[in-house]
């Protein structure tokens, strides 16, 4: 089977540089190589285009094809039209973005996983990335998920044949019960792109695919440890902005072969370990969550009702608050103190402490905790069933508190 690889790039000399390093040091190096340069945006970025330019044009070390675009056309219009330039010699590609950096032995495992998966048509996609989910082990060095992802994958022409920009895909999932149940599970944030997309804000060929995986019922298979790293997160890229991003990458000296699962199925208690992932609520109905807990919370204090009241009458002395932000930072101040905050808690954590309170995960929550406060209440089912699994700690809604309060009970 002809594979080609392709490399996405624009104006991130550095970026580009490492993930050209980290392929050359591959044990199996491409068959052929294309690279795609953006064309120019704006003047403010020549500088760093040119020395892209410079780099790309370096590469001696497989043979490989240099696209420079005249024009710019976005990180989306790029990518799939780049895909189907490369597809019409090529039955598989295997592609990376200028900030995707490869372990030694990623081409083996997407290459031996686009040989072992070519005939079976519900495989859609290889991914060298895997999100930092729990999963139970299945005795290979890979599972499969419903979830496409951008960052070092791959797939075949017969597969990629069936993308399209359909708007209506969304809405198809919805109606039929048995893909809306996938879809809670690979896929509520993808409506916030389709949306992000219908505005302007973002401009995501991910959103088709990831979509189509799901409607179609297909399958993506992941490693059980990363064989890819996102650079990305430094602010210098258009859609990753500024942060830390948590990599399990498999260690450098783990060089051995890969055996790959031969039955394609989701791994036992995907829905467990994918539930929180990719989880998404409408601004419209965070807002609306949030301006009613606020208008509660307002009216109490005028007739003198204190949210510390509540935990003194019900005899709890530390609690724990579900959520950052502005009403947060609100209870904080309501409640210095009266009643003691032991920690933050969030689904994922990068660790960082808010305003001065330590942020933890529910599984490393103190046992001291006597309750937590929810205080994203739209999210109050899901939260409740993880908690159920994971902690003993009793939970309430900020909402429902305040009705209690109201109410005198």
């Amino acid at each position: 089977m002809k594979i080609a690889v392709i490399i996405f790039t624009y104006n991130r000399s550095f970026h580009t540089e490492q993930v050209l390093h980290a392929l050359r040091e591959n044990d199996l190096l491409p068959e052929k190589l294309f690279i795609f340069q953006d064309g120019l945006k704006c003047e403010e970025h020549r500088t760093e285009w040119e020395k892209v330019k410079t780099i790309i044009r370096s590469v001696d070390w497989c043979d490989n094809e240099v696209i420079e675009k005249n024009e710019n056309l976005g990180l989306a219009d790029s990518i799939v039209t780049g895909i189907n330039y490369v597809m019409k010699e090529y039955e598989a590609v295997i592609v990376l973005e200028d900030d995707c950096v490869t372990h030694p032995k990623f081409m083996r495992f997407i290459t031996d996983a686009l040989e072992k998966y070519r005939e079976n048509k519900q495989v859609f996609q290889v991914s060298g990335y895997v999100w930092p989910a729990e999963v139970l082990p299945n005795g290979t060095d890979a599972y499969f998920t419903g979830r496409a992802s951008s960052w070092g994958w791959a797939t075949w022409r017969d597969r990629w044949l069936l993308y399209k920009q359909d708007y209506r895909m969304l809405s198809r999932i919805k109606q039929e019960e048995r893909l809306a149940r996938q879809l809670s599970v690979w896929g509520e944030d993808l409506e916030s792109f389709l949306y992000g997309n219908v505005s302007g804000k973002i401009n995501s060929w991910l959103v088709f695919w990831a979509l189509l995986i799901i409607e179609k019922e297909g399958y993506c298979l992941n490693p059980y440890e990363s064989l890819v790293e996102n650079i990305g997160f430094d602010g210098t890229g258009v859609h990753c902005g500024s942060g830390k991003l948590h990599t399990r990458l498999r260690p450098k000296n783990n060089m051995k072969d890969f055996t790959l699962p031969d039955k394609v199925e989701f791994p036992s208690g995907y829905e467990r370990s994918y539930r929180d992932y990719f989880v998404w609520t409408s601004a419209e109905k965070k807002l609306s969550c949030y301006n009613n807990i606020l208008l509660k919370w307002l009216s109490l204090r005028q007739e003198g009702k204190q949210i510390a009241d509540y935990f003194t009458q019900h005899k709890i002395e530390k609690i724990a608050v579900w959520g950052r932000g502005s009403l947060c930072e609100r209870l904080l101040r309501e409640l210095k103190g009266k009643t003691e905050i032991v920690a933050i808690v969030e689904s994922k954590t990068s660790g960082e402490p808010f305003c001065g309170i330590p942020a933890v995960e529910l599984s490393s929550l103190p046992q001291k905790v006597q309750m937590i406060v929810v205080i994203p209440a739209y999210d109050f089912e899901k939260i409740t069933k993880r908690a159920q699994e994971e902690s003993q700690c009793k939970l309430i809604a900020l909402d429902r508190l305040l009705e209690e309060m109201s109410a005198g009970i």
